[in-house]
């Protein structure tokens, strides 16, 4: 009997030191958001238009290598990995 109320009482020690440790890594996540929720820039305003020159200068590039990629994709035959 004396075995069994050991085993009962590291089961329980062992099950309460993972509950803590839980709890602990839950509440630092938690003040990690905040902290960086609270640091985050300020997002601009849904009506402002960005200003000149903000933009991504290679956009109509990426544009235009896209849509390369769909007429190829749309032109080439359907290809097996099984052969």
């Amino acid at each position: 009997m004396e075995l069994f109320k050991q085993a009962l009482m590291i089961m329980t020690l062992g099950m309460g030191l993972v509950f803590v440790f839980l709890f602990l890594v839950i509440q630092g996540l938690t003040l990690a958001a905040r902290i960086i929720h609270h640091f985050e820039g300020v997002p601009q305003e849904k009506g402002t238009a960005a200003p000149p020159g903000s933009g991504d200068s290679e956009a109509p590039l990426h544009a235009a290598v896209i849509a390369v990629a769909l007429e190829i994709s749309k032109s080439a035959p359907f290809r097996s990995t099984k052969e």
